[in-house]
């Protein structure tokens, strides 16, 4: 995969909270059919303690939140506090009232070791440097009980070969790339998640308008 252009964690809380109603509107609508098949192959089940890390508006949350059922709390995390407003009215909307929602850094999350039955992430790491996969894959693992499952779901590509998007991409100045691409670019985590010591490692290459990657993973009993 190529190198990431740099933003600081201000820039992109700056520009997703600007963005936030556009993109539940386009992209957010657009990534639905990835979700669903991520969400299929996580096989999530009633009562599952579950984390959403990086929540966007909260369209998947919500399916979520209806798999582990209304009982069960739910919780999640984003950068941005326009798409975590935006996440707790639509829970509150779908009666889903024992719901966690913090704003948070994917580098540092706010939950003790082991809190987790299934750690969901989404269209994130495709806007993260390549030398921080490793430690956010760790965190992610970190919070994960022994056993539990990791899904992942990113922009993506068949394989190694360039693509345009990635043309595109190193073509664009950084601020145009994160406002007109949400900062993102096709990644591979097979070999990260392998090499942050997940067990179970598997991709799901999905083609189509937004070609994207699904990684299923467990976390080493």
């Amino acid at each position: 995969m190529i190198a990431s252009k740099e933003y600081s964690t201000e820039e992109v809380k700056r520009a997703y909270n600007r963005r936030s109603w556009l993109y539940s509107k386009t992209v957010a609508e657009m990534e639905r059919g990835y979700h669903r098949e991520a969400i299929q192959q996580a096989r999530i089940q009633p009562g599952e303690k579950l984390l959403e890390v990086a929540v966007g508006p909260g369209l998947t949350l919500l399916e979520l939140a209806k798999l582990v059922g209304a009982g069960t709390p739910i919780s999640g995390v984003d950068l941005s506090t326009s798409m975590l407003a935006m996440t707790r009215q639509r829970l509150a909307s779908g009666g889903f009232q024992q719901a966690t929602l913090k704003q948070a850094d994917c580098r540092a999350l706010p939950f003790e070791d082991a809190s987790f039955d299934v750690l969901y992430n989404a269209y994130m790491l495709d806007l993260i440097t390549e030398a921080d996969m490793p430690g956010i894959l760790s965190e992610f693992k970190r919070v994960l009980r022994p056993g539990g499952r990791l899904i992942l779901l990113n922009m993506s590509k068949p394989d190694e070969k360039p693509v345009p998007r990635e043309r595109l991409y190193r073509l664009l100045p950084s601020k145009l790339v994160l406002y007109l691409l949400g900062g993102c670019r096709p990644v591979l985590m097979l070999k990260p998640a392998l090499a942050a010591g997940f067990d179970n490692v598997r991709r799901i290459y999905l083609g189509g308008k937004a070609p994207s990657e699904i990684i299923l993973a467990t976390r080493p009993v």
